[in-house]
């Protein structure tokens, strides 16, 4: 150890305490295959965790030592090892993932250990995520080894080391973060960092091979450490995350407990105590022993304990804080018992009507019952009463109507009844409207009532929905700030308001273009409904209808963008968008329809302006491309919180400067005024020009256009008016092209040994009929129906074949000749 006294201060020694390869370093399978770690200087410790199954190689037989490791490869490797210590995921681990940026349909083995390791407080994440790709840096290495050898050994190696009178080898300790800084010292102090080697190198990322030398030999070091005092803090309550558990001889169960302390106390370091005695024998500890161990919490509050049983048939558990053993959660752990109940019907959501029917299995010729999860410990009336059995019979308040699962937090109780068959199984049917449950299926002890027990036997089913059928999927999404301007009919017409996007497509993904849909809005959250207006996407009013309803069209992406203003200060809206699937005119209950976010108007703010910069093409397209000798429109604009035009009016009396700064690389471009004749001037290539244009008190934009030929031009637009203090500077970016050749479009190659198309991809917006092609029979055009640059030629009978390989395209006044090649099946240009 590094430079370690002969006495140690204020240590319990704990001798037993020896190697913790003990239990994790036992040989399962050959390392001996591994053709990349001979003479590797982490060779030992790779074969080592390899045997061990900790680690292990690739497909090829590849160990890869200095490859970077990744967060997951490290959070699988712990999960690993402390498996083999006895530690578990939770027993949701597949559908409920550890870390919010992992998913369901992440690695399962990720999922898995993922779990192990959040459960054991040995790694939680940053803000909750688990960042799996990112590499895993050396200090944040430390902190995790650190923290793993804690939670087996139960002790504290940081608050142990720092009480030690040692002078440690790693010289950039400082440059390591505040919390890792610790650990560095625990690795130190144990020889697990190489005394040879001064810096650490907190920073670095950490290799393969590294971080087994490291795994090893914190697994192999003689730690020691000082016994561990239970914190003072008495909780104000404890709970098990699970109250009733199936177990099966000689897998392990995890217990876990969680304690609730008050505000800005701590619950880490808590004693928890775990008693856990056998039902039936319970005064005969020698055939199923008595079990009672303190384990202390985590950071979280939690604590956990795992053990198995290879006999017995039910144990009670009664968790508590050591420091207020009066207040207890109790669960019962059930062994070698089975209870299940799985879907029948697959589906999870079904139209209202239809059935659920799910399969319960236990043991032969018993009695089960069915709850409502929802449904447990209610109110009367919040209890979801849409949902039915179907053929069953009920126990409980049998005078009370509806044949569904309750119990009320007035006393009542309702459950279902099921006799399994002579082989263990017997079949639940659901059936109900526009309301979901997940069932639970539970035994009670002989001779008690039916009444739901949290630490039953028992098993939950999926969650099913009844909905409204539809063959559409319709979604509404709301763009932008919520708080938005309000119209302004004088001087300028400057709607403000807030945009909505509305998406509507088939079940099957399928989008739906030139389709009707319909908004109109919540009265319970909307106001001044006379003023109100509505705009489509081309900034034109949409006409209100009875029962103020708005008609929109779908685009062909089936999406339709509509924009909803108003003109009184202080008022409120909220869209519902809807397709008239029921009898009556207007929204009604049988509609399909969704209800988008609240939006709150009232005038715009000094701070609010912000500064917008679009460049168009005379077509007034937006794009970034431009041919020879084309203008570039860069209009800067005034606009509102939600990017609307809005001119300075309202709040300042004073007009708007705007320089715009013209920057170029390859060749000269000339700058012009709104009107792209009258010429501002002329900027040379690889410099820089500013012009200003002026926005008047009741205008809202500036405009200057370039013009170019073969270079990039940047184009950054400031506003000056001190007045707008929400405004920036905003730059656009643009290419002219050569003049010469293809400047308008490109042809891609067809490796056919008979060609029977080509696509054009064009620089600019182009119609189909706008390109023509000669010098070839039967050719026939398209345009891509997605995409406005592509057109698409089609050569018919006679196909580009020998006799006929020559042929050109004529666009804007330019011809491009070009051969074929039939003995490769490649076009390319040839000379004018």
């Amino acid at each position: 150890m590094a430079n370690q006294p002969k006495k140690y201060k204020k240590f319990v020694a704990t001798a037993a305490t020896a190697t913790l390869v003990a239990s994790a370093i036992v040989p399962v399978a050959s390392a001996a295959n591994l053709s990349d770690i001979s003479g590797n200087t982490h060779e030992e410790a790779i074969n080592a965790l390899v045997d061990a199954g900790v680690i292990n190689g690739y497909p090829d037989g590849t160990f890869k030592p200095n490859k970077t490791l990744s967060r997951s490869d490290v959070v699988k490797l712990l999960g690993k090892y402390l498996e083999t210590e006895g530690y578990a995921p939770a027993s949701n681990w597949k559908t409920s993932p550890a870390f919010n940026d992992l998913t369901t349909a992440s690695n399962e083995e990720l999922l898995k250990y993922a779990s192990v390791v959040k459960e054991a407080g040995v790694f939680v994440g940053s803000n909750g995520n688990l960042l799996a790709s990112d590499s895993i840096t050396r200090e944040n290495m430390a902190i995790v080894l650190v923290r793993m050898v804690n939670t087996v050994k139960g002790v504290s190696l940081e608050e142990f080391v720092a009480e030690q009178d040692f002078k440690g080898d790693v010289k950039d300790l400082a440059q390591a973060k505040a919390e890792a800084r610790s650990a560095i010292s625990v690795l130190d102090y144990y020889d697990i960092t190489n005394p040879t080697v001064a810096n650490f190198n907190p920073k670095g990322d950490t290799t393969r091979g590294q971080f087994a030398t490291f795994l090893y030999k914190t697994i192999n070091a003689e730690i020691s450490g000082a016994e561990v005092e239970g914190s003072k803090v008495v909780p104000e309550k404890i709970e098990l995350a699970e109250t009733s558990i199936q177990g099966k001889f000689g897998e392990k169960v995890t217990l876990t407990a969680k304690v609730t302390v008050k505000e800005g106390e701590s619950a880490e370091n808590i004693a928890v105590k775990f008693d856990i005695f056998h039902e039936k024998l319970a005064n005969d500890t020698t055939i199923v022993p008595q079990i009672t161990e303190t384990v202390k919490t985590n950071a979280e509050g939690v604590a956990t304990y795992t053990y198995t049983r290879s006999q017995g048939e039910v144990d009670t558990v009664n968790a508590y804080a050591v420091n207020k053993p009066g207040s207890k959660a109790a669960a019962k752990v059930y062994w070698n018992t089975s209870l299940t109940i799985a879907d029948v019907t697959k589906e999870t959501t079904l139209a209202n009507g239809e059935q659920k029917v799910y399969q319960i299995t236990g043991d032969d010729n018993e009695v089960v019952y069915v709850a409502f999860k929802e449904n447990l410990n209610v109110a009367p009336e919040k209890a979801v009463r849409d949902v039915e059995f179907l053929g069953l019979a009920t126990t409980g308040d049998t005078a009370s109507t509806g044949n569904f699962a309750y119990e009320y937090t007035t006393g009542g109780y309702k459950v279902g009844v099921v006799k399994l068959d002579a082989t263990g199984k017997a079949n639940l049917v659901l059936t109900g409207s526009d309301a979901s449950v997940t069932p639970i299926v539970f035994v009670n002890n002989p001779g008690t009532n039916a009444k739901y027990d949290a630490t039953a036997l028992q098993a939950t089913g999926s969650t099913v929905k009844f909905e409204k059928e539809s063959v559409f999927d319709l979604t509404v999404t709301a763009e932008g700030k919520q708080t938005a301007a309000v119209h302004k009919a004088a001087p300028t017409d400057e709607i403000g308001g807030r945009d909505y996007v509305v998406t509507l497509k088939t079940k099957a993904g399928k989008v739906v273009p030139n389709s009707p849909v319909k908004v109109t809005f919540e009265e319970a959250t909307t106001n001044n409904l006379g003023t109100l207006k509505v705009y489509d996407a081309d900034g034109v009013e949409v006409p209100r209808t009875t029962n103020d309803t708005f008609v929109l069209t779908t685009d062909k992406d089936g999406k339709a963008l509509f924009t909803v203003t108003q003109s009184v200060v202080d008022s409120f809206a909220t869209p519902i968008v809807f397709l008239e699937t029921g009898s009556k005119v207007g929204l009604d209950s049988k509609d399909l329809q969704v209800t988008s976010e609240i939006t709150y108007f009232r005038a715009v703010k000094a701070g609010e302006y912000t500064s917008e910069l679009k460049v168009t093409n005379e077509e007034k397209k937006e794009v970034t491309t431009f041919g020879s000798a084309k203008l570039a429109t860069f209009t800067y604009q005034l606009s509102d919180q939600n990017g609307k035009p809005r001119s300075a009016a309202e709040v300042t009396n004073a007009s708007t400067s705007v320089q715009f700064t013209v920057r170029t690389d390859a060749s000269e471009v000339t700058v012009y005024d709104v009107d792209g004749v009258t010429e501002l001037g002329k900027v040379s290539a690889y410099s820089t020009q500013s012009f200003v244009r002026n926005i008047a008190t009741t205008g809202t934009e500036a405009t200057i256009k370039v013009k170019g030929d073969a270079t990039n031009v940047r184009v950054t637009a400031t506003p000056t008016n001190s007045g707008l203090s929400g405004l920036t500077s905003v730059t656009k970016a643009v290419t002219f092209l050569a003049g010469a050749s293809t400047s308008y479009f490109s042809i891609a190659d067809t490796t056919k040994t008979t060609a029977d198309s080509i696509t054009l991809t064009f620089t600019e917006a182009v119609s189909a009929n706008d390109v023509v092609v000669s010098e070839i029979a039967n050719a026939t055009k398209a345009s891509d129906s997605t995409d406005n640059k592509v057109v698409y030629v089609y050569f018919n009978d006679p196909k580009l074949t020998a006799g006929s390989e020559n042929f050109s395209i004529s666009y804007k006044g330019k011809t491009y000749k070009f051969k074929y090649d039939p003995a490769t099946g490649k076009i390319s240009s040839r000379d004018n």
